[in-house]
């Protein structure tokens, strides 16, 4: 019995050095380091269409290299063609679960392709991983796009009791564009956006005034405010 199971571990190191080593000769070949040569002239020259192409012929020769997968979902997510982007990550995600590059670009592709329910998933299991309020927050947010006011209600509760809300900032997008302001003023923004849906304007209109005391040029919590008193 021992002598079979030793015979097995053998057996299976000599096949993980013949990967190894078939890996390490595909590396080797002209081929592959013509691909790479390409690759990285695509790169300095900004010829996304080649670059793209090229790393698509590297992953062909050597499909068992991660980091090829990584610096293809790099390059969707960087331009904003998040189904790509998603698809390519699904599949890193297969190879590694734990893999938070490609969990938060899953999630950041879902909710541009207006999956928020499967974002949400994403985000949840973000957040076992690193226990962030900029992950909570968005889990917030999403949870209030899907309705689902209390769970929504509990986390803004749990931002606003949390220190590290106070002396955090985020980026908010509005119509003026893209505001870097304190989280905490996001998240009394976000706190009257579910009072506001639940009818209970004057709390809506405290927790968006609240919001503008810590942020006075916090444009979408001025925003919110207007529309509730029209």
């Amino acid at each position: 019995m021992f002598s079979n199971c030793k015979l097995l571990i053998i057996i299976l190191l000599l096949m993980a050095f013949g990967q190894s080593s078939q890996a390490q000769d595909v590396k080797e070949s002209a081929t592959y380091l013509q691909q790479m040569n390409v690759y990285k002239l695509g790169m300095k020259y900004a010829d996304v269409t080649i670059a793209r192409n090229s790393l698509y012929n590297l992953i062909a020769q050597d499909p068992s290299d991660a980091s090829l997968l990584d610096s293809l979902a790099y390059m969707y997510f960087e331009y904003q063609q998040f189904t790509s982007c998603l698809l390519v990550c699904l599949d890193i995600l297969k190879r590694n679960p734990d893999h938070m590059a490609a969990l938060e670009m899953s999630a950041v592709s879902y909710s541009n392709l207006g999956l928020k329910d499967k974002a949400l998933t994403a985000y949840e299991s973000i957040y076992l991983r690193n226990n962030s309020i900029f992950t909570l927050y968005r889990i917030a947010v999403i949870q209030l796009d899907l309705n689902r006011t209390t769970e929504s209600s509990t986390n803004v509760n749990i931002l606003l009791e949390k220190e590290e809300t106070k002396t955090s900032k985020i980026s908010i997008n509005s119509e003026q564009g893209a505001q870097q302001i304190s989280l905490e003023a996001a998240v009394y923004n976000l706190k009257g956006l579910l009072e506001s849906s639940q009818g209970q304007k004057e709390s809506a209109k405290a927790s968006y005034q609240q919001a503008l005391a810590i942020e006075p040029n916090f444009e979408l919590a001025k925003s919110n405010l207007e529309e509730l008193d029209k």
